[in-house]
């Protein structure tokens, strides 16, 4: 394979990695969730190892694959220092290997997102991207082109091909944030009002004939739940409670959060006790270190019959019924991630997949904001 070849292989796998980092890096600080097959692209965002003395992996990530750009674009206007180049770019690559490979090895067996089932795809597919450039650089040691002086054919169309794989890569971003952050609107009619929280639904609390309600679609071993709960609970309800009635429905996705099930199961059981709220909170709280012991733990902090609760976790049948009709009836609406939110104000739907298009929601939708009559202040932890 020809010198030049091997370096448009190395401009192209830069600019995938420069275009994957730009989307996390966007994900990670727009605090919306890029589609991820996996399921734990929210966790590892939301971990202690995500940032670097506060900045973003994917930050790093993106000027790391956009430094190898410049040197592979570099020595198509020096030629004469090719090699030089090369060895560069392979000393970099080598860095970037041992670097994926130990922020691999932390979503897979620190995180245990491979136990899981779980992994950033995302996260992979940069590590990917990167193996296959950095065996591109050791094989592209080996040459040089035989041409002498700036190939500028070779440089504007790489410098073009680069360009059009990061713009192509922002525009996707741009979109997907935009999906993430804006409301369905949809009108209502009594089917979905009954399917949503009509028939009494949920745990609420709030003001019970509130013309503006809020319906949570939520899983407690979700990460971006647990923020959205900090949120809620810190921030905006503080500030609306008096004028909205908030529901909390169970959407347990039990295919990537395998505690996701029981904990709800041991959250319906606290409730027959008049104590959802507090195991609610204290679920989310220790959502890191979930598991059927320190569930136990928890239901004897709250005062509860532990052995009820464990019981109720061993046997899920006891509360399979109004879990499931949560879960049903959530996807029947068109829930298909969490946390997802609907808002209902004056014969309309809002379908808000996730916290920040609730808080457009409430900010940006004119009547909704008059009938709150100030902003929703809230911002992320």
């Amino acid at each position: 394979m020809g010198a030049v070849i091997l370096n448009r292989i190395l401009i192209l796998l830069a600019s995938i990695g420069m275009v994957i980092s730009a989307l996390l890096w966007i994900s990670y600080t727009a605090e919306f969730s890029l589609p991820c097959t996996g399921g734990g692209c929210d966790e590892v965002a939301r971990s202690p190892y995500s940032r670097v003395a506060g900045i973003p992996l994917p930050a790093l990530g993106f000027g790391y694959f956009g430094l190898l750009l410049v040197l592979a674009l570099s020595r198509l206007q020096y030629p004469e220092q090719w090699r030089t180049y090369g060895k560069m770019i392979a000393a970099l690559s080598t860095l970037g290997m041992l670097t994926f490979g130990y922020l691999t090895y932390i979503q897979l067996f620190v995180l245990n997102l491979y136990e899981k089932g779980t992994p950033c795809w995302w996260c992979l597919a940069a590590a990917g991207t990167n193996t296959l450039l950095w065996l591109s650089a050791l094989v592209g040691l080996r040459g040089a082109p035989t041409i002498s002086g700036t190939l500028t054919r070779e440089l504007l169309q790489s410098v073009a091909l680069s360009l059009v794989l990061v713009v192509a890569g922002l525009a996707y971003g741009g979109w997907q944030w935009r999906q993430a952050t804006t409301a369905q609107v949809m009108e209502t009619d009594t089917e979905k009002l009954q399917l949503l929280y009509l028939d009494g639904q949920g745990w609420r609390k709030g003001k019970e004939d509130a013309p503006l309600v809020i319906v949570e679609f939520s899983d407690f071993q979700c990460p971006a739940c647990r923020q959205a709960y900090e949120i809620l609970e810190g921030q905006i309800l503080p500030q609306i409670e008096d004028k909205t009635l908030f529901v909390f429905r169970h959407y347990p996705l039990i295919n990537i959060h395998p505690m996701a099930w029981i904990a709800a199961a041991a959250s319906e059981e606290a409730g027959k006790n008049g104590k959802f709220w507090e195991m609610y909170s204290a679920l989310f709280e220790s959502q890191e270190g979930l598991s059927p012991d320190v569930i136990e733990d928890i239901a004897r902090k709250l005062g509860l019959d532990a052995k009820k609760i464990r019981e109720a976790m061993d046997n899920q049948e006891i509360h399979f019924k109004k879990i499931y009709r949560d879960f049903e009836e959530g996807s029947k609406l068109g829930v298909k991630s969490t946390p997802t939110f609907i808002v209902v104000y004056e014969g309309k739907m809002y379908f808000s997949p996730g916290m920040q298009a609730l808080l457009n929601t409430l900010n940006n939708t004119p009547e909704i904001r008059a009938y709150l009559g100030k902003p929703v202040v809230a911002t992320p932890r």
